[in-house]
């Protein structure tokens, strides 16, 4: 871990500045592709609601260790690429490859990773224009920026998708479907409390809540009057939700949830 990452990271989150995690791959197979990617979910791990940039494996050799121990074939560095992948995927972050133009052009060929994105390292004043968005989501076209604050030089880059939006709504709609598989709510009412008044702040809190442990006792009334109080109801809200499909299930799903925080 860079002597700095705590210090960066814990400032970013103070700042509000959105960012992402990179990590530079020393592996050689799928095996140590695997323990360098649960080594750097357990380093992350706890700024993991404040990430809304991807996770990034740099497949280089700038040092020659890879070099140096054999060279894995490009189908090996493929399958590196996709296993670091699939476990940050996983584990609920974006990933994406890092690599140069020439590891993509003559190493990281393989079909294995033609879903994830990419993340090009092209230090070329004309790359911006050159660059096939199709195939490349970010650019890192410099490596000799100047950043305010900065007294050394910084590699600039450009996203061409908005992450930090594109990560969000991703997530959402993740919290969703658990909410959905959990309580029975369906489609119409979700979009219902999303759309009316509350955006994702009722989402989210029910969504914190649905592992709840401890049964509830309370009579009907105290059942209704304690979600109307948690989740800040409107009584014509609480009328549509009894009245449309649910009946006490719904209820009696989010009284529940409430409980667990109790």
């Amino acid at each position: 871990m860079d002597k700095r990452f705590k210090r960066n990271v814990e400032g970013l989150i103070k700042t509000g500045i959105p960012f992402g995690i990179y990590y530079y791959s020393y592996a050689l197979n799928e095996n140590e592709a695997k323990k360098e990617a649960d080594s750097i979910l357990y380093i992350i791990k706890d700024y993991k609601d404040y990430i809304s940039y991807p996770v990034a494996i740099d497949m280089e050799d700038s040092d020659k260790y890879k070099k140096n121990a054999g060279f894995p074939d490009n189908k090996a560095l493929c399958n590196i690429c996709k296993t670091a992948c699939d476990i940050i995927g996983n584990a609920g972050y974006y990933p994406i490859i890092y690599a140069n133009l020439d590891y993509f052009t003559h190493y990281l060929t393989e079909d294995s990773i033609s879903k994830y994105n990419k993340w090009l390292a092209w230090w070329d004043k004309e790359a911006i224009n050159k660059i096939d968005k199709k195939k490349y989501q970010m650019l890192q076209y410099s490596s000799i920026g100047k950043v305010e604050g900065v007294g050394t030089n910084v590699d600039l880059n450009e996203s061409f998708i908005e992450y930090n939006k594109l990560i969000a709504y991703l997530n959402n709609i993740k919290k969703i479907q658990e909410i959905k598989l959990k309580t029975g709510i369906q489609d119409l009412t979700i979009q219902y409390m999303s759309c009316y008044k509350f955006g994702n702040f009722l989402i989210d809190k029910i969504y914190k809540r649905i592992n709840a442990k401890k049964l509830p006792k309370d009579t009907k009334d105290d059942i209704h009057k304690v979600v109307q109080k948690e989740y800040g109801l409107e009584d014509k809200t609480v009328v549509f939700l009894e009245n449309f499909i649910y009946s006490e299930h719904l209820f009696l799903k989010l009284y529940r949830a409430i409980c667990e925080e109790k």
